[in-house]
């Protein structure tokens, strides 16, 4: 992670049950502790959240930092458009199974599917979901991309995979490494997405 989330009281309330999460357990953890080490008050918490269920949902934005630095460092403008979903892929796979958050998917997509409240995690305003609707919309103006839908449909569709992958693997109790399945799964489908080259006339 490349660091804390900044917005004030709410982004310390965050913050603090961040740290609480991981140092003694989601489950454990109390909204009073929570409020105490970030330092607010009762009303605050409950003005920016219902409860504790959605802080957990909120740990989806730190991975969105770490997509900004992929960004730029990793983003080359003269490759393909695939070439760089592919690569953006791998970096999500790789952040989300290495993440020190990783002992609370479980919970968070039980809670997630639950939930009457905000469910973070398909929050399109999210910076993930900005990156790939900017990657897509690039490579089918550029001619990079070859496909019947709309950046915005693929995008729904490449979240749906990863989305997928990783629930199953939090289902197989994490037994693989869910960076190759998720090569292994969504990389053909990227790939699938490649113009020809007689339609390729950008690159």
């Amino acid at each position: 992670m490349r660091g804390p989330y900044k917005k004030k009281t709410k982004g310390k309330i965050m913050n603090a049950a961040w740290k609480l999460f991981q140092e003694k357990g989601y489950e454990e953890t109390t909204i009073s502790e929570i409020i105490e080490k970030s330092g607010t008050s009762r009303s605050a918490f409950y003005h920016h959240f219902h409860g504790k269920d959605e802080l957990l949902f909120t740990v989806a934005y730190t991975y969105d930092e770490d997509y900004n630095f992929w960004l730029q460092k990793d983003y080359n403008k003269n490759l393909p458009t695939v070439d760089n979903l592919i690569s953006f892929n791998n970096y999500v796979m790789h952040a989300v199974e290495n993440s020190p958050f990783c002992a609370f998917y479980p919970s968070l997509y039980g809670l997630q599917v639950m939930t009457e409240g905000v469910r973070h995690i398909l929050n399109p305003d999210r910076r993930y979901y900005q990156i790939l609707r900017q990657l897509l919309k690039e490579g089918i103006d550029a001619g990079d991309i070859s496909s019947p839908y709309s950046y915005s449909v693929l995008t729904d569709m490449i979240t749906s995979f990863q989305i997928g992958i990783t629930y199953n693997w939090c289902l197989q109790q994490k037994r693989y490494s869910l960076l190759q399945y998720g090569q292994e799964l969504l990389n053909p489908f990227l790939e699938s997405l490649r113009a020809p080259k007689s339609e390729n006339s950008g690159r």
